[in-house]
């Protein structure tokens, strides 16, 4: 009876596992689109359309080599994360367990210089950053409920999901926090830019623009934070068990 039962509550976990893990993806996938449009609507208008209103870019549309390449390395990154699941998909079980290690850590370290190297260049190329990081997302929360992850270390992929969900559940609540304490008075708004790192042109919000903004974004980065976050504690208890 107790094993029956044990089989049923694994599978339950199971199942939400595999939930919360293509609501992870589709998340990621919605926002890494909304980036990329963003990131054609800068290059050519210079206006992104955002909920509760269009951001105009200070300079204009972004010109020049800069664009190019960010748009170069970008597609770049893209082709690699997509070469390494195909990899995986497709040779995971004839691969060796030294080219198994080897592969994530091309992937690892791929991402790593992609997000250095737009911190570093900034401007234009982390307007669009951001959408290839949720597609990095998107393919760590299908990796943990497909078969094919399981020749990527557990450890890493939990350990991904983790930051990726507090992350976002800490930006949030300390950014709207901030603006909050500014909206009401009790900081000055220079003051949360400098501690948000946003520019000290940027205009104050209204009480409107500050509940408008957190109903959309703070809803939308919480709901991400809490899937990734779910999603890695299920699969810590549910797929070492497959």
């Amino acid at each position: 009876m107790n094993t029956i039962s044990g089989a049923s509550e694994i599978s339950k976990r199971r199942r939400a596992a595999t939930w919360f893990g293509y609501a992870a993806c589709a998340w990621s996938l919605l926002f890494s689109l909304a980036h990329f449009y963003w990131g054609i609507e800068a290059a050519t208008t210079g206006v992104l359309t955002v909920p509760g209103g269009n951001i105009h870019l200070e300079n204009g549309p972004a010109t020049g080599s800069g664009v190019i390449l960010a748009w170069v390395v970008t597609v770049g990154i893209l082709c690699i994360l997509g070469g390494l699941i195909a990899l995986f998909r497709i040779r995971g079980e004839r691969m060796s367990h030294g080219m198994q290690r080897s592969a994530t850590a091309v992937g690892v370290v791929t991402m790593t210089a992609y997000v250095v190297y737009c911190f570093t260049i900034n401007g234009f190329a982390w307007i669009i950053a951001p959408g290839t990081l949720c597609v990095f997302g998107a393919a760590i929360s299908l990796s943990l409920i497909q078969p094919w992850g399981r020749f990527i270390p557990r450890w890493l992929l939990l350990l991904l999901a983790w930051l990726g969900g507090v992350i976002m559940i800490v930006h949030e609540l300390y950014g709207g926090i901030l603006q909050g304490m500014a909206v009401s008075g009790m900081i000055g708004w220079q003051q949360e830019h400098l501690m948000i790192g946003a520019p000290a042109t940027q205009a104050p919000l209204t009480v409107q623009q500050f509940i408008n903004q957190n109903l959309i974004w703070g809803s939308w980065f919480l709901l991400g934070g809490i899937l990734f976050c779910a999603l890695a504690w299920l699969a810590r208890h549910s797929l070492d068990e497959r």
